[in-house]
Formats: C-alpha cells, structure tokens, sequence
C-alpha cells in the first residue's frame, strides 16, 4: 500500500488520479496515530518535506514531495507583468528542499535562468522591494505571517514532479514487503531465543531487543532508536563498537541477577556497523543442563518416591522420615543404613525429591551386583578404545550423567577396595577421570550411599576403607527393620494390594482381619521386602476379590520353625547361622531346594549377590 500523509485535497486528489492508473493500494492519514494502527502492514509513505521527518522517526520508508528548478521557473513565468521584471526570486522553502534546490541550481550554471535566492524560513528578513517570492504551496501556511506574505506566489509541483514521486514510491513497495517479512521473522527469531538479546548500531541507538532482555535490564515502552547509554550508561557494549573484538563468557551482575554475556561486534566490509548481545543468568543455564542431562540419558533410574510416599505411621518411621526430611536441606553426603529390604533406596529418593537437586537427576548403582571392572566404568565412564568391547566414541560414567543431582551408591559395604580409592578422590576433589582418558572433567554430585552391614567392623577387617567410611559418615540414617514397627503393617499390606492390582489386573477388595495378627507375630528377617513378596503371592492366588487367612497357609508352616518365624537355632550354632540375614537365605533356599534363581528373586536380591553372601555365611 501508498500512504498519502497530510496532503491538502487538491494534491491528494492530484496524487490519487495517478496512483489509481498504476495499481496500487491507496491510503489516506492525518495523524500518527492512524500511521501507527496500520505499522503491521507493508507500506510506502508520500508527504511534504515538512511532514517527512515524522515518519522517518518510525522508522517508514518515505518518499519526499519537493519541487525543482523546473518547477520554480515555470512558476515565473505564470507571474504577472510587474513580478517577472524583478532582480531577484528567493524560494523560500524547508532546509532539505533549499539543499536540494542550491545543487540542481549550481548544476545548471551558464544556462539562461532567473537570479534566484534560497532561504528557509528563519533566515528570511524583511522583504526586499526588488524581490519577488516565492513558495511551495505546501509550506505557504508556514510563511502566512511573515512580513513579506504579501509579495509571495505559491510554486505548484508539475505532474512529472508528481509521477516521479509515484514511480518511486511504487519500486519501494516491494522491497517494503521483504524488509518487514524480514523483520518480522528477524523479531520472531530472536523472541524464541533463550537468552536475552539487544543490538545497537554504530552510534549505539538501539536496533533490537527481545522481551527476555527488556525484563533482565527493566527496560519498558519502545526503546527500539534510543541510545542504550539512556539505560545503561556505561555500556559495555561501546567498548565493542569502539575495539571491534568480541567478548565471550563474561560474568556480571545485573539487578541483582548474576547473568553470562557475550558482545559480538557486527562487521561489514571491514568496517564496525553495530554490536550484539547476548546473555542468559547463570542459573537459566545449570536449569538447562540439567534437564538436558536427564533427557539425554534417562535410564529409568530417576526418583519418584518422595518422603511422603513411604508408608507409615510408627514412631520408628515417622522419627526416621523427619530426620531424613532434615537431612534433604543440606548438600552434604548421608549414609543409610538398615537391613536388607527396609526400603533405603525409597529414602535416598525421598532425599534426592526434598533437596535442592531435585529438578536435576538421580542415578543409582548397586555396588555389589557388578563385578569390579564393570563397576569402574560404570562409575567413571571411559574413553573410546579403553578396553575391548568398549564402546566407540567412548561413554559418560555415572558421575557425569549425576550432574547436578544425585548418585545412590547402594550395598557400598559391598565395593571393591581398589575403586574405594578412585571414589574417595572423587569425593575429595569433585572431579573424575574416565577410564582410559587423560581429562579431568568436573562435577557436581551429592552422594547417598547405603549398606546392610556394619562398617566399623569391615575397617577393623580391612575390608573397607576408614578414610572413606568418614568421608561418607557425614549424616547417617538408620531405616528401622519392620519387627521394630509392626504397627505399620496394615497399612503397608493395604498400599501393596492397592499396587498389585493395577499391576496383575485383579480386583481384591477386602482383607480378612485375621491376617494381620498372624503377620504381626511374625519377626519378618527379610523386612517389607519379604512382605511385599508374600502379600504378592497371595494376590496372585487369591479367589476373588477376598484374601483370607488360608491364604496365607504357607506362612504357618514357615513360623512352624520357631515362634519367632526363623528357623530353630540350635544351642552350638555358629554366628552366621544366627544372623538374621544367614536364617532368611537359608529358610529360602530350603523352600526352593537349593535353586539359587528362585532363591534370589524371593529375597529379592540379583543371583550373584546370594552367590556372594551365600559364600560369606558358607550356606554351600
């Protein structure tokens, strides 16, 4: 479209009939405001010189109405008798327009023409009796009080002044369009950028700015054209256009916000045309990173139970979810303890769920269930070629993908003495090496180990390391065993039924009474873990929806070893067949006859680690 701007009717209606014969979209505006509603739209303005240099502030392309030499000389000789014998013609006009008319007048030097005289309005004085006068018919309003006024002569614009202006308007029209489809897409750009960016130009005017820069910098309205030393008074960003170096990395503090910025100088042909910024707080970049690590290496490992998960309602629980609660405000490692199957993974959740890291990821890795090169590279990563079979192009350990988050090193009791060493140097300089790489890669991970033994007495057999053992020792959690809270199980029976009937499909609704004192009496060696296996089985077989008492006949003859529900210990037992832990792997393998797999998933621990703890109670 052509924007006709503040033209008088008949040089409108003059404009109009040619703009109509050459196909164009005509507008019609009296004020910057009409201007301003139609900005989205591509389009051309016409106007006076006098009304140019609004438009141009909006930053429009604007085409000039002036008049030329050719028009100044036809207007004298349209003049009547008296005024063409005067000496001298002054035009009076704007300062662009006299500009204009001095250089084509200079041009046309040695040719026949009138001795003329160009002046803008304050350099008029008063009228000369030899002068005659004259102005465009635009701008004879501006000079209607002036002492001259009556010696003036409008100057009219002939209508090949007119076509040009038209033509020209008309050629700028398309370029009009691809510029604004540039800018448009230019601001959609960097509007979907995340980080905030500003450009200014060589003399620092601001040409761009996205709304995350004018929140970060508190910039509000229309800052596009103004100086940036307007709001940021010692902007760095003149250093730029000054240097023509880029700065990258910088840290700084603005409003308050720690942010990272980098200052690109825009160059072309040599020659320094502008600068641009880019900047993001710091803390906008380790949110990224780490959801960008926990998507790129989600193994099925991240937390979902919180504290509040964990089922009951006993002092034991409750004091030991408060302290883990507590424990959860601090950065610092926590070492859970208890034994096997009392749910210390669902507390390393709940502490990695409660803290501050909880946006980043948790790993874990059971130190036991893997020998000790596999638990290496699991831990450390390696580099391409580090070993055979190692992957090509190498991979991240667990360290690496725990950026930002938490790592649950479970069963630590369990971990080989040599990798010991390489965990405490980790755990002392927050740095890792990856096997068979010379790198020293930084991070940033809380650890949560865990155990089910006792490691004052594993130091005292050199089986695991003081140095380390207080490097961990840090906060400790004692997760109670179920015979400590067997008020807890109701609630823990009804939570499991609620879960195993999404999971198999079946619709038990109702639980016979009689259950739970027969499950109270029990002392239950293998915890909630052993609990949930036997509540499983009895979903499973149930008939209908209703779990009775002779469901649970498979546990009668279990306790029929002793009242306590562990296998009778005779008087000369040795101290591994008192173990809690030796009874209930013993009672497992007599129930499966000796089938180590079955054994495993009943107690629900990896075959290897029955192997293992089969040869350290010699249940061979």
């Amino acid at each position: 479209m052509i924007a006709l701007y503040r033209l008088d009717k008949e040089l409108e209606r003059k404009m109009t009939a040619l703009l109509e014969n050459s196909g164009q979209n005509i507008g019609y505006f009296y004020s910057i405001k009409s201007i301003l509603d139609q900005m989205m739209n591509p389009f051309v303005a016409i106007t006076t010189e006098k009304y140019s240099e609004e438009l141009e502030a909006l930053s429009l392309p604007v085409v000039s109405l002036s008049i030329d030499m050719n028009d100044v000389r036809r207007a004298i000789a349209t003049l009547p008798e008296e005024g063409r014998g005067h000496k001298v013609v002054v035009v009076c006009a704007t300062q662009k327009e006299k500009s204009w008319l001095q250089q084509e007048y200079a041009l046309e030097e040695g040719q026949p023409q009138p001795d003329c005289t160009f002046l803008c309005a304050k350099e008029l004085a008063y009228p000369q009796e030899q002068a005659v006068y004259l102005v465009p018919i635009w701008n004879r309003h501006a000079f209607a009080l002036h002492p001259a006024s009556q010696q003036w002569h409008p100057v009219e614009p002939s209508l090949a002044t007119l076509r040009k202006a038209v033509q020209q308007a008309a050629s700028l029209v398309t370029y009009t369009k691809e510029r604004l489809r540039e800018k448009h897409q230019m601001e959609a750009v960097v509007n979907s950028a995340h980080d905030a960016v500003i450009a200014v130009d060589r003399h620092s005017q601001i040409t761009l700015v996205n709304e995350h820069a004018k929140m970060l910098l508190g910039l509000s309205g229309d800052v596009l054209g103004k100086p940036i030393t307007d709001y940021i008074p010692h902007s760095d960003m003149l250093r730029v256009l000054k240097t023509g170096r880029e700065e990258l990395g910088e840290i700084a503090t603005v409003r308050d916000r720690s942010i990272v910025i980098n200052r690109i100088p825009v160059i072309v042909k040599d020659q320094v045309v502008g600068a641009v910024s880019n900047f993001k707080e710091i803390i906008d970049i380790q949110k990224m990173e780490m959801t960008l690590r926990k998507k790129l290496h989600d193994n099925g490992l991240s937390a979902r139970y919180r504290l509040d998960s964990i089922v009951g309602s006993s002092p034991a629980i409750l004091e030991t979810k408060e302290q883990a609660a507590l424990f959860a405000k601090t950065n610092a490692t926590v070492l859970i303890t208890g034994e096997s199957g009392t749910g210390k993974e669902l507390f390393a959740q709940g502490i990695h769920l409660e803290s501050g890291r909880a946006v980043g990821p948790f790993l874990a890795v059971n130190c036991a269930a893997l020998p000790e090169g596999l638990l290496e590279s699991e831990l450390f990563g390696y580099e391409d070629g580090a070993f055979t079979g190692a992957k090509k192009g190498g991979k991240p350990g667990l360290f690496e993908l725990a950026h930002g988050g938490t790592l649950f090193l479970d069963e630590i009791g369990e971990m080989p003495l040599r990798i010991q060493v390489l965990l405490l140097r980790v755990l002392q300089e927050r740095r890792v090496r990856r096997v068979g790489g010379e790198k020293v890669i930084p991070v940033d991970v809380r650890i949560v180990a865990a155990t089910n033994r006792e490691l004052a007495k594993e130091i005292e057999k050199e089986q695991f390391r003081a140095d380390l053992y207080y490097r961990i020792n840090m906060l400790r959690l004692d997760v109670p065993p179920l015979r400590e809270r067997l008020s807890d199980i109701p609630l823990l029976v009804e939570s499991m039924i609620r879960e195993m009937n999404e999971q198999h499909e079946k619709k038990i609704k109702e639980v016979d009474e009689d259950i739970y004192p027969l499950f109270q009496s029990y002392s239950w060696p293998g915890n909630v873990r052993e609990l949930r296996n036997v509540v499983e089985r009895m979903v499973l077989l149930a008939k209908g929806g209703r779990i009775g008492k002779e469901d649970a006949g498979f546990l009668f003859a279990r306790q029929k070893g002793g009242h306590d529900g562990r296998l009778p210990v005779p008087p000369e037992a040795s101290e591994a067949e008192r173990n809690p832990e030796a009874q209930q792997i013993a009672s497992a393998l007599q129930q499966t006859r000796y089938n180590k797999t079955l054994a495993a998933k009943a107690l629900g621990m990896d075959r290897t680690t029955l192997w293992r703890k089969m040869k350290q109670y010699r249940l061979e």
